[in-house]
């Protein structure tokens, strides 16, 4: 309770003392540095100023050309490590994506995840280039904001049919392409190699000499790219969930899927009793795809087609700290098959909804009911009863501390009035903007407000050109009483709300399609796309539904940027883990031993119950990692592959009904 208490009235402080980021600045050099509010929920014990602080370092937009006066922003997190007597040097995240990024709605996860690593050195965490906050240099304001309601409201894809009615890349996505390019933004300057000589850029300037790389996902193609391009200083490297630059990513789209596929059918096949009651599973998995591209699958009624089958293996990718599924899946095969009563199926995705429940107090007593006397008994259901009272305070204590920060956000950044005139903004829209047309029109204008001058006379057009009668008079009166920060605010406010409703369309077609279509075709085609899918044990086609094409097709709106060596097979020294994971659907574990080809000092791992970025799983992939930063010289022994070995599959109530008959 003592640490709670600290926390709260630290928090509840006027202004935190941030001596150690004070210090930990001050030690900084090269590129500008700017401190700024950290954005996204935090998690409950972080203090901004004392245990987290946020900013930007102002990062040349080509480092092979750095006089030409254009920059980028990058926006950083310090996560401050948890002793007195950090080591010096920090671990770096590079986050995947590409153009996916973490400080606006990743910091609470990402502390948790790095939380191993916080024993003993800072963690600095930073949204590259043409990603989360630091997007805004890559940003068609103008598009965007004149196709905000197709943009944020009906999800619209860069697509449209031309005269033939066959799809084709959307004017719009061209046009969003050329205003980029029109503002003085250099896009062949976003690529993988300058995102890698950001790093150094970066950290030097916040003031370290040394640092440690952890890279997961697009990260790890970028961990490898800085290991190439930008060497100097880096002392340890892990790589987790890996995608080699070397790899045809995107021709081989199918492949970490159809891995963890065949995977499966292998672990099942190699224990006794899952091959006993589910023998031949790999023909029975074709067979039921096979079927139900055909619709010959139903359950319960309904059609099942092929995407629901391979289903079970994506969703299991998708659990992060939750129960397995992989002891499930043989059994949901077998029950399509069968085409009869499906239990397995219904206890996992009706009654579980794909999250397996943890084992409860019930459940605990059951299975030590033998081995206790009655007095131990009743004390275990004492402590049960006492950890569920303190996991539900601990739940309260976390929603009560996000409260909290948001009410002294508000009041100390914005002061009262802007919330007062937000609350009344929403409630006027039902009442006022009755029909679609006038409806877009709203949407549009509140668009446009981060695009100029913010200003009292521009907010009161808004007002007055959208809304009437009682709320109108209301909206001018607080608007009246404001002050000039006071407005500034809602101006922000309304950038902050368009970002975020519009910040799917920015991540995936303009944010990630930079990466991708100038870096990596025409290395991929559709052609060897629809090759490698085809090559595949299982017939995965499905579950892609044309993405593979829709890639291909957007990138029509980019220009191809030629890059020296990007292809090539990275050469280090550097100690490095590699690890790869046995749910993983989106980069194949076998890529993690491929990554290592060339790197001397390489150890790897596969995580058989595991998903994309093995960190995010199981504890002991934290524990092991931190082991291996904390002296990169070390052996690792397979201790955390032993402990997320696949555990045993369950044997279906139908299977030994059919045994005893």
């Amino acid at each position: 309770m003592e640490e709670i208490f600290a926390m709260l009235l630290a928090l509840t402080a006027p202004e935190p003392d941030g001596a150690y980021f004070e210090a930990r600045l001050a030690q900084g050099e090269g590129a500008p540095l700017e401190v700024t509010n950290c954005f996204g929920p935090l998690a409950t014990p972080e203090i901004v100023g004392e245990t987290i602080i946020c900013g930007t370092v102002t990062v040349p937009e080509n480092h092979d050309a750095p006089d030409n006066g254009q920059t980028v922003d990058l926006a950083f997190a310090i996560l401050r490590a948890e002793t007195t007597y950090p080591a010096d040097d920090p671990l770096v995240y590079l986050h995947g994506g590409p153009g996916i990024g973490n400080l606006d709605h990743g910091l609470t996860f990402m502390a948790e995840a790095f939380a191993p690593f916080r024993a003993t050195r800072d963690v600095i965490i930073f949204d590259q280039r043409a990603a989360g906050i630091s997007s805004g240099s890559v940003s068609c304001y103008d598009e965007i904001t004149s196709n905000i309601a197709d943009i944020a409201v009906e999800g619209s894809m860069p697509f449209e049919a031309n005269e033939n009615g066959n799809p084709v890349v959307a004017q719009f996505l061209r046009d969003c392409i050329a205003e980029i390019g029109a503002g003085g933004t250099d896009l062949t300057a976003y690529n993988t190699r300058q995102n890698a000589l950001d790093v150094p850029t970066i950290l030097t300037a916040l003031g370290y000499d040394e640092w440690n790389l952890y890279g997961i996902s697009y990260g790890t193609k970028l961990t490898l790219e800085t290991m190439r391009s930008a060497p100097e200083g880096i002392r340890s490297v892990v790589i987790d969930g890996v995608a080699p630059p070397w790899v045809h990513l995107y021709e081989t789209l199918a492949v970490p899927l159809s891995e963890s596929m065949e995977r499966l059918v292998q672990d099942c096949a190699a224990e006794p009793a899952c091959n006993a009651a589910y023998p031949d599973l790999g023909t029975v998995l074709k067979d039921v795809i096979t079927r139900s591209t055909a619709g010959e699958i139903t359950f319960e009624g309904e059609q099942i087609p092929p995407q629901v089958v391979i289903s079970f293996f994506t969703e299991r990718n998708n659990r992060h700290h939750l129960g397995s599924l992989t002891p499930y899946i043989p059994a949901m095969i077998y029950e399509l098959a069968r085409g009869e009563d499906g239990p397995t199926i219904d206890m996992v995705v009706n009654e579980w909804e794909w999250s397996v429940p943890p084992t409860d107090a019930a459940a605990v007593m059951a299975a030590r009911k033998d081995d206790l006397t009655e007095q131990q008994a009743q004390l275990l259901r004492l402590a049960l009863g006492d950890a569920e009272i303190i996991g539900n305070a601990t739940d309260a204590l976390g929603v009560a501390v996000a409260d909290l920060r948001r009410q002294l956000h508000r009041d100390r950044a914005l002061g009262p009035m802007p919330g007062l005139f937000d609350a009344e903004l929403s409630a006027a829209l039902p009442e006022t903007i009755t029909t679609s047309d006038a409806a877009r029109a709203a949407l549009q204008d509140y668009a446009a407000l981060r695009l100029g001058e913010p200003t009292r006379d521009l907010l009161s057009d808004f007002v007055q050109t959208h809304f009437d009668g009682p709320h109108l008079s209301r909206l001018l009166a607080l608007l009246a009483a404001m002050t000039e920060d006071e407005v500034a605010a809602i101006f922000d406010y309304a950038a902050t709300i368009v970002r975020s409703r519009t910040l799917d369309f920015q991540e995936n077609w303009i944010d990630l399609m930079l990466y991708a279509c100038q870096e990596d075709m025409p290395y991929n085609t559709y052609e060897g796309y629809q090759k490698v899918t085809a090559e595949q044990p299982y017939d995965v086609s499905s579950y892609f539904n044309d993405a593979g094409m829709g890639v291909f097709m957007v990138c029509e709106a980019f220009e191809h940027v030629e890059r020296d060596n990007w292809h090539e097979v990275v050469e280090s020294d550097i100690p490095t883990v590699s690890i790869g994971s046995g749910w993983d659907t989106q980069t194949a574990a076998s890529w993690a031993e491929e990554a290592t080809r060339g790197l001397t000092k390489a150890q790897h791992f596969l995580i058989a119950e595991a998903g994309h970025g093995a960190l995010a799983y199981v504890n002991c992939v934290g524990d092991m990692t931190a082991a291996f930063v904390n002296d990169p010289t070390r052996e690792l022994d397979d201790s955390c592959v032993k402990a997320t070995a696949v555990p045993p599959f369950y044997i279906a109530p139908w299977v030994e009904e059919a045994d005893a008959n």
